[in-house]
């Protein structure tokens, strides 16, 4: 073990670091102080007694940072990890690939450019769009919420600025690859989506590994959708196995305003996710889709929570596990509705595929409801594959070998099945038959 491997994850941050980054950001009084209270938050999380976390299942996340780490060497962003304007989800609207220290160009078509749509890096969003940051930065993700929201405030400075003016309807996505580079124990990419009133657009997101070495990623993802909005937002996490991930998505919608949400967990050691949405607005939906994908000895969480405000709002949460080996998942997912919600609907379902007797999962569903004029359910069911569906395609001249991804696409397919719209029906399709390769 080297030296640098006896450093414990904390060891590497500091206030005076944080500070450093904000000089080279380039901070603004409001967002120095920001940074100085996800510090206070991180400092203040490491010596309570349970540390905040921000999971109820996942200790390893709890005692991350006192885990020895070895960042490895800082590495150059890799050219196959690079986006164009064209790639396998079709023409794009806008591409940005970045990593802890460098980054590529950031790419926008001439229609979207015309539309006004601005798709800005975050350093160079600070300069030029100071306005619509100090409005609505950290303005749905509080640095006090977890220990990791601190540190994520302190130590953020990648990530992009979006914003969709007043009827914009882009025909085509906008993807973001963030990279983490090694050289660093975190990196904490930030992406703040304002949806105008009216507007219409799909954003993807990934955040991926350039090499092998170890290292927290700590993302956070605002989504502000206006009056009558609709916002597709995909993210896919695919890190190395050494590493551990934190994403937390915020999202509001005013009134009329719809979300289709579909987040992908296959990667990392270690992983939690937390969607929550807040309905506002009358007249709102949401649709937060989850898919987790176990094997190894992986351990994930999904956690979501449908807030509904506005009356007359649609909520469901479909959340999915596959497992292999001794993999774990735990769901936790809360419906509140609040006295002023009346007439909403809101439902909840996790449904879990264990294809290993040492696979583990569960499942926490909690309603709260204030409201008396509502509708509400939830449903969770745990179970291997049953041997009726693998003996028909056996006797249909399948081979076994290929019944289990065959049973597994189909138990996915609902996810794909709730997008709206047949291009992304046909990436979700791909992306699954991509990762049952890998994991076969």
């Amino acid at each position: 073990m080297t030296a640098t491997a006896t450093r414990r994850f904390r060891d590497f941050f500091s206030l005076e670091s944080a500070r450093g980054l904000g000089a080279a950001c380039g901070d603004p009084a409001w967002l120095g102080e920001l940074r100085l209270r996800g510090w206070r938050a991180f400092e203040a999380g490491l010596e309570a007694s349970p540390r905040p976390a921000g999971t109820r299942w996942l200790k390893v996340a709890e005692s991350w940072p006192d885990e020895a780490l070895d960042p490895g060497p800082k590495l150059a962003l890799p050219a196959a990890l690079g986006l164009g304007l064209d790639g396998e989800w079709g023409p794009l609207s806008g591409a940005y690939t970045y990593g802890c220290e460098s980054e590529g160009a950031l790419l926008l078509d001439e229609e979207a450019r015309r539309a006004g749509v601005l798709f800005l890096p975050l350093r160079e969003a600070l300069r030029s769009r100071p306005e619509l940051l100090e409005r609505h930065l950290f303005s749905r993700t509080a640095p006090e919420e977890t220990l990791y929201t601190g540190l994520h405030a302190a130590y953020f400075g990648q990530g992009a600025l979006i914003h969709i003016p007043k009827g914009v309807r882009l025909s085509r996505p906008l993807r973001l690859r963030g990279v983490h580079t090694g050289g660093h124990a975190g990196f904490f990419p930030h992406l703040l989506v304002l949806a105008g009133e009216g507007s219409s657009a799909t954003v993807v997101e990934e955040t991926r590994s350039a090499g092998e070495a170890p290292g927290l990623v700590s993302g956070v993802a605002e989504l502000v959708l206006e009056r009558g909005a609709q916002l597709n937002y995909i993210s896919f996490q695919g890190l190395n196995q050494a590493s551990g991930s934190l994403q937390r998505q915020s999202t509001v919608l005013a009134a009329d305003a719809r979300l289709y949400t579909l987040g992908i967990v296959a990667g990392g050691a270690w992983s939690t996710s937390f969607l929550g949405t807040r309905l506002d607005g009358g007249g709102g939906s949401a649709d937060l889709l989850g898919l987790a994908l176990g094997s190894g000895s992986r351990r994930i969480e999904i956690r979501t929570l449908q807030d509904h405000v506005g009356r007359s709002a649609d909520s469901d949460a479909l959340v999915k596990s596959i497992l292999r080996g001794s993999s774990r998942f735990y769901f936790d997912g809360v419906v509140k509705i609040y006295r002023s919600g009346q007439n909403s609907n809101a439902f909840q379902s996790n449904p879990n595929l264990l294809l290993s007797g040492e696979a583990r999962a569960e499942s926490v569903p909690t309603l709260e409801i204030e409201a008396d004029d509502v509708a509400c359910k939830h449903a969770a069911s745990i179970g291997g594959i049953d041997e009726e569906e693998r003996f028909y395609l056996l006797s249909r001249g399948i081979p076994l070998r290929d019944t289990e991804t065959i049973i597994t696409e189909g138990f996915a397919a609902e996810l794909g099945q709730r997008l709206p719209d047949a291009n992304l029906q046909e990436r979700f399709v791909a992306i699954l038959k991509d990762l049952a390769t890998g994991q076969s």
